[in-house]
């Protein structure tokens, strides 16, 4: 189209055939060949530049319509079936095509293949904004959506990506999950793999990152926030509905789906982890960056890898936090376990923080109890000094009042409340109501005959009991003894000698 278009500006300023050629360094046949198109089109020396400017796309159309495949083409179009195959798939690029063909051992350029992409399936050119940041200062992450292909069968999985903003060397990982604990590891993941840690991270508004959006007051995950405080970054949430705010991951995301996923199959997901990793070092990272000019591993250990935070020497404890209601016994529910908290906080929502060996309530970010840890669901961590001193004996009726209700059901139920809560009776007292609020719903004396026979069997267990009521008492097989024997049936009898003689 420039050609085309010089080579109608000369000829109206004058100049002749041959000269037009030596300047722009075509044959003079093609200069003939493109003024005698114009001319046909309705070019004169007093066209307007609009009429050249559209008389010149219209001989450029022509001209391209009329030149004749090329040899690289033709050989790529043996293959045109495999490539439209290939576009088919989600993310697929020309660059990615010529890639899988030269894996596949065929010897195209790159630019063969993205001309013959072109043709059989023209792209619309997208716009950007860049901002540039100093090395060290930043990096972006982000989940985006991936369909992987496992032997056949193919699983959607997510991919996170961490791409330093100066270098654009990136980290990326395969995982199952968007929850907290794998949020926390891929951070810590992509922070071992670059060596550092950089002065902020720009991350989406996932909740697994932040509670609440806000552009200038956001809510950190109290979890992220341990995590943010330790390696001594600084979490810098993007805006809502702002992906072109972190716009060097976001368009990542894309890339790892054209490089790594789009027509690639692996044996499992460490595989595919494994490739993304070399992916990361030995492939994008040594590939020239469009706007950088340089392949983002050099410009990262030229420039950027001395400047990061130092890694921390001790290992991260991962968090576990959830919100939690107290309840009118003074317990929260913590991962199925049972821990208790002071009065003044009954019916309140207090944090609870789990970790390796202690678990710490908070309340308005003050810390009000600690507990030891639970291994074991269904356990109870009971500190009798969070009851009122004066509600000890209302406490005490409570218990005394299930055993006497227990008893009303049957003597069975009854010794099973009792034997419930012998040990400690405030700690299993939700235990033996539940068993009541069976009999309630079951009946007396459905409930006592289940009561004898768990206790027969050594069990007083809640679901148990629920069980055998809904699905029944196991019937055991009854042996019948033998009838007797008649009189007559007497009289037909021999002694063991008349046998023969007993061998010694």
């Amino acid at each position: 189209m420039i050609e085309i278009s010089e080579v109608l500006y000369q000829w109206q300023q004058g100049r002749s055939k041959t000269k037009i050629a030596e300047s722009l360094g075509i044959t003079r046949p093609t200069v003939r060949n493109y003024l005698n198109q114009a001319t046909a089109a309705g070019l004169t020396t007093d066209s307007s530049p609009g009429e050249v400017a559209t008389i010149a796309l219209s001989v450029t159309a022509k001209v391209s319509g009329n030149k004749a495949a090329a040899p690289a083409l033709a050989a790529i179009a043996v293959h045109e079936e495999r490539i439209k195959e290939l576009l088919e798939e989600r993310d697929m690029t020309a660059k990615q095509i010529w890639r899988l063909l030269s894996e596949a051992g065929h010897c195209f350029s790159e630019r063969s293949i993205n001309r013959y992409v072109q043709q059989i399936a023209p792209a619309t050119p997208s716009v950007t904004v860049r901002l540039e940041v100093d090395p060290g200062t930043q990096a972006q992450v982000d989940f985006g959506q991936a369909t992987l292909t496992f032997a056949g069968v193919r699983k959607r999985l997510w991919a996170f990506v961490m791409t330093l903003s100066y270098s654009r060397h990136r980290f990326v990982r395969f995982v199952e999950h968007q929850d907290i604990a794998t949020w926390l590891d891929c951070h810590i993941r992509a922070f071992q793999f670059f060596g550092g840690v950089p002065a902020t991270v720009l991350l989406d508004n996932l909740k697994s990152g932040v509670v609440k959006s806000d552009l200038y007051d956001p809510t950190i995950n109290r979890a992220y926030g341990e995590l943010e405080r330790f390696f001594g970054f600084v979490a810098d949430p993007a805006k809502v509905r702002t992906p072109e705010h972190k716009g060097k991951v976001e368009r990542s995301i894309p890339t790892v789906r054209q490089q790594l996923v789009a027509g690639r199959v692996y044996a499992d997901l460490a595989a595919a982890n494994e490739k993304a990793l070399v992916w990361s070092r030995e492939e994008i990272g040594m590939q020239p960056n469009g706007t950088t000019h340089e392949a983002p591993r050099i410009r990262f250990e030229r420039d950027e890898k001395d400047v990061l935070k130092e890694l921390p020497v001790h290992r991260f404890e991962m968090p576990n936090w959830k919100k939690c209601t107290v309840h009118p016994d003074h317990h929260v529910v913590f991962e199925k376990s049972y821990y208790s908290v002071p009065t003044r906080f009954v019916g309140k929502e207090v944090w609870v923080r789990g970790g390796l060996s202690l678990v710490d309530i908070f309340f308005k970010d003050a810390q009000i109890k600690t507990h030891a840890t639970a291994y074991r669901p269904g356990t109870w961590r009971t500190d009798l000094s969070d009851y009122p001193e004066g509600k000890q004996l209302f406490l005490q009726f409570q218990p005394a009042y299930c055993r006497k209700e227990a008893y009303k059901l049957g003597e069975y139920a009854g010794q099973m409340v009792d034997e419930i809560l012998t040990p400690h009776a405030l700690v299993h007292l939700r235990k033996a109501q539940a068993i009541l609020r069976l009999g309630t719903k079951y009946g007396a004396e459905k409930l006592d005959a289940v009561c004898r026979h768990l206790l027969e069997n050594g069990s007083n267990s809640h679901s148990a009991v629920k069980r055998l009521l809904e699905k029944g008492i196991p019937q055991t097989a009854k042996v019948t003894p033998p009838p007797p024997v008649s009189n007559e049936g007497l009289e037909l009898l021999h002694p063991a000698l008349s046998f023969g003689e007993v061998s010694q």
